[in-house]
């Protein structure tokens, strides 16, 4: 852009020029703003860049048609023709980038994007030369600078001509500026060649500007609509975009859902199946249980069967004084039997003999085989005297069985009454005495062993202790829960007289298995029949259960190993399992479970 000289004082403009001049300032500030707040939400460079040009723009004009000699002190007036010259190259460095910009989209205008380029940056290096304090250098600024702008305006003119051929939208409006722009080249030319007056001269670049302020506008507002409907449309995309992922991801979700679902039919399919499984091997248990404590031929209990009773039964007897009496008996002559008439018949004696022992029997009492014909019977709660009567009544039935081939056989038995403070190899030892007397004073009768001397003599603190017994008070009032309760205490008792009484490790592992074997059935069967009941505290309970199995496995793998730590499996069997569960833990569900389904509710199968 060339430059005048600064017009004398008397050839300032009038007032009517200075509002027009004022007008056109505020058109390219106007331009600027536009172009800067257009910028925030669309983050367009090319924005940023045109509200750079428009207020350069508007400074070079101030300084370049007299506004600045008004505006700024009379001391500055010396800088005012330098600063246009260095305002007039940083906006036509700028007008490069803004067109390049514009025309980024024109394959036809990017080819002559390093030529302009080029030119912008001679135009600010020459422009900047303006800041030496030499008129020399300031009027060769001028020359160069009326060279290079319509060099760079007639550049930029022909890329919008080719951008326009190309259907570039807004290239009409670009190359219009650019007409606007080589008409100012034009009437500063005029002007430095004496052609045009400074008033006429002025007019016209009032009016280009005007008209290049408009036109760069309107490529501004058209660059503004494009960036929107870009914006929107990847906005859509991505909308749409989104909303596909959403659809596949429905499905997905929902096709994995099936997938959960059919797992979980096949998960509770074969939980189902399990738990047949599980009932099948408990009945095999319970099965095979029975089988080991019971006698085949007699249907008798055998000893292993009996040393599990009889404990508790002392240990009731220790602790209530409750009677508890004991009766051995065996056949007479039973060799002779068998010799004579073989072991079958022998055995049809024995299995008629014990049948007919059983039918005299209460509930209560046990008919025990003891080994070859000599049986037990447990008679609790009962003296020596009832014990006396119950054996002559036996010995009198079974004298009176007229066994086919045999005919008639007797008995004699020997009687005893628990003596607190007894052991029980003492007190069968006892009994046994009893029947080798009957035998030896004639057989067919029965005949009461005596009292131990040391009969009463309390029982020592340790055995108390391991006492696990089984009272009425513990009973929940549901029969499946206090039927395994019973049990647990029995078979927990059992084992405890088993480490007290020194048994083998093998004995001891044996017995800590079927206990273990019954808890874990037990606490099953009671998680199924809370569950049932829609009990609260279930998970709770269900991980007190756990924990209890999980340390109860690791004292059996100690005990398989060789390892018994007597001291922690009392300490389990009596305070963790018994006392602490059992009898605490336990109790905190009872009257739920029996308003909830019942007493006499069973797991629900499959449970």
């Amino acid at each position: 852009m060339l430059t005048l000289p600064p017009a004398p004082a008397s050839a300032l403009p009038s007032p009517l020029p200075l509002v027009l001049q004022a007008f056109l300032g505020g058109i390219l500030v106007a331009l600027a703003l536009l172009s800067m707040l257009a910028y925030r939400p669309l983050r367009d460079r090319v924005l940023s860049q045109a509200g750079l040009f428009g207020l350069l723009a508007a400074a070079a004009w101030i300084a370049y048609s007299g506004l600045a000699g008004l505006l700024l002190p009379t001391g500055l007036a010396p800088w005012i023709h330098p600063a246009s010259l260095i305002l007039g190259g940083l906006c036509l460095a700028i007008w490069e980038r803004v067109t390049a910009g514009l025309l980024a989209g024109s394959p036809g205008a990017r080819r002559l994007a390093h030529i302009r380029r080029f030119t912008a940056l001679a135009t600010l290096v020459i422009a900047l030369a303006a800041l030496l304090p030499s008129d020399r250098f300031h009027r060769l600024s001028e020359i160069v600078l009326g060279l290079l702008a319509p060099l760079l305006a007639g550049l930029t003119l022909a890329a919008g001509l080719r951008a326009r051929r190309e259907g570039l939208r807004i290239a009409g409006a670009l190359v219009a500026a650019t007409l606007a722009l080589l008409v100012c080249c034009a009437a500063l030319w005029a002007l430095s060649a004496g052609w045009l007056g400074t008033v006429l001269c002025l007019t016209i670049l009032q009016l280009a500007l005007v008209a290049l302020a408009m036109a760069l506008g309107w490529a501004m507002l058209s660059r503004m609509m494009e960036l929107r409907k870009e914006t929107e449309a990847a906005q859509g995309a991505q909308l749409a975009i989104v909303a596909n992922q959403a659809y596949t991801l429905e499905g997905m979700v929902a096709q994995r859902n099936a997938e959960l679902s059919a797992r979980l039919r096949e998960l509770s399919e074969a939980r189902q199946s399990s738990e047949l499984a599980n009932q099948s091997l408990q009945r095999a248990l319970d099965q095979l249980e029975q089988a080991a404590s019971t006698d085949r031929l007699t249907g008798a209990w055998n000893r292993r069967r009996f040393e599990e009773a009889v404990l508790p039964e002392i240990a009731l007897a220790h602790r209530r004084r409750d009677p508890l009496s004991l009766l051995m008996f065996d056949l007479d002559h039973f060799k002779r039997v068998n010799d004579t008439y073989g072991h079958g018949a022998g055995d049809a004696v024995l299995a008629g003999t014990a049948q007919t022992v059983r039918l005299h029997l209460r509930a209560s009492d046990s008919l025990v085989r003891w080994g070859g014909e000599e049986f037990l019977v447990m008679t609790p709660a009962t003296r020596l005297e009832g014990a006396l009567g119950l054996a002559e009544k036996l010995r009198a039935a079974v004298e009176a069985i007229d066994f086919p081939d045999v005919g008639h056989v007797t008995m004699s038995l020997g009687v005893s009454e628990y003596a607190v403070g007894e052991g029980l190899e003492e007190w069968i030892e006892r009994t046994d005495k009893a029947l080798y007397q009957a035998k030896s004073e004639g057989r067919n009768r029965a005949i009461a062993a005596p009292a131990p001397e040391r009969a009463d003599v309390e029982p020592s603190s340790e055995r108390s202790l391991l006492e696990v017994i089984w009272e009425d008070t513990y009973a929940s009032g549901h029969a499946l829960v206090d039927a395994q309760h019973q049990r647990l205490f029995r078979l927990a008792s059992t084992l405890m007289s088993t480490l007290t009484e020194n048994r083998p490790l093998t004995e001891v592992s044996l017995r800590l298995e079927t206990l273990l074997a019954h808890t874990a059935q037990h606490f099953h069967d009671e998680e199924a029949l809370l569950r049932q009941a829609r009990y609260p505290d279930l998970t709770e309970h269900a991980a007190v259960h756990a924990s209890l199995l999980s340390k109860a496995w690791k004292l059996q793998a100690e005990v398989k190993a060789g390892e018994l730590d007597f001291g922690r499996l009392v300490s389990f069997l009596a305070l963790d399992l018994v006392k602490g569960h059992i009898l605490t833990e336990d109790r905190a569900y009872f009257s739920h479970l029996l308003s909830a389904i019942g007493p006499d509710s069973a797991p629900p199968a499959g449970a």
